[in-house]
């Protein structure tokens, strides 16, 4: 028997193919044991006959590639762990997505009210969302506790400043934000809006709070409609619901905007409190966040109450 494998033979033995042996001999994930000095072809240990069919089960049960380092030391049980709340992520996007598969504007009516212009102050946050499911719950854990600190920062900054705010705080989509990015805009109304000189004033203290990327931003929202939707038929919200609302709405509200000739103002819903800051609780008998749709205010608004479809 001879002491060395060539790579045919390791394959057909380990079931890698001779394309994922090349790869994995370039990572360092199965090196060869040696190489013909006169035919440069690799040359394996039997004693990694082991290893290599591990490596290839373990790519099989979509271990990704940068994690087959370690295939001689395997975390089994920690893969399962993972594998386990991949597939919970799994299944419950599956439901959202096949409720927002039945979409349909004739479930959702359409509530229409004129607003008057209103100055803002805000900050851009990157959030900087990870693709691994254990790496973003790490950042959603993060998030709870970094998001309601800028916007405590914020409002203790307009106060510090003598900046007068009015009642509305809401959080959206940067309009400026590129397509694919992971922004937020968290905005407080203010009566006026502040100088230059006074943002900068502001960005000190709101990104002593955080280690995120953050910017101070200000605007002014024109005079607009701002359309919100109900379902006609409300029931008791699960999970599946809430994740599924802001898709249905998107979709309930372009419909709305095609049906009436509408022109949108800003490309996705702002989650408005009315009263008091957006990530405060909500106390007994006040509103709570809504999904409002910005329009320009082009006619005279009947009794606010318009179907969607």
């Amino acid at each position: 028997m001879t002491e060395h494998l060539t790579a045919g033979e390791f394959q057909a033995m380990t079931g890698l193919s001779a394309k994922a042996l090349r790869l994995y001999a370039e990572r360092g994930i199965v090196t060869p044991a040696a190489v013909d000095p006169h035919s440069a072809y690799r040359l394996y240990a039997r004693d990694q006959l082991q290893h290599g069919a591990v490596v290839d089960l373990l790519r099989r049960a979509r271990v990704p590639l940068a994690e087959l380092t370690s295939a001689s030391d395997f975390p089994f049980d920690q893969r399962r762990q993972d594998v386990a709340l991949n597939r919970i992520f799994e299944d419950f996007y599956l439901d959202v997505a096949e409720r927002v598969a039945a979409f349909d504007p004739a479930d959702f009516v359409a509530h229409s009210a004129l607003a008057p212009a209103v100055n803002w102050v805000g900050v851009v946050v990157d959030l900087g969302i990870p693709d691994e499911t254990e790496e973003k719950m790490m950042a959603f854990s993060g998030w709870a506790g970094d998001i309601p600190a800028i916007e405590k920062s914020l409002a203790e900054a307009l106060e510090h400043l003598a900046i007068a705010t009015s009642a509305a705080s809401w959080s959206a989509v940067p309009d400026t934000a590129l397509v694919g990015s992971q922004q937020m805009q968290l905005a407080q109304s203010v009566v006026d809006l502040p100088s230059i000189p006074t943002l900068n004033q502001l960005a000190q203290p709101v990104r002593a709070q955080t280690t995120r990327d953050i910017t101070v931003v200000s605007g002014t929202l024109p005079r607009r409609l701002e359309v919100t939707f109900e379902a006609r038929d409300e029931t008791e919200p699960t999970p599946v619901a809430e994740a599924a609302e802001g898709y249905l709405h998107l979709l309930a509200f372009e419909h709305h905007v095609a049906q009436h000739g509408l022109t949108a103002i800003g490309r996705t819903a702002r989650q408005v409190r009315r009263t008091g800051r957006l990530l405060s609780p909500v106390d007994a008998g006040s509103e709570g966040v809504v999904s409002v749709f910005d329009v320009a205010h082009k006619t005279p608004v009947g009794d606010g109450r318009t179907p969607s479809s």
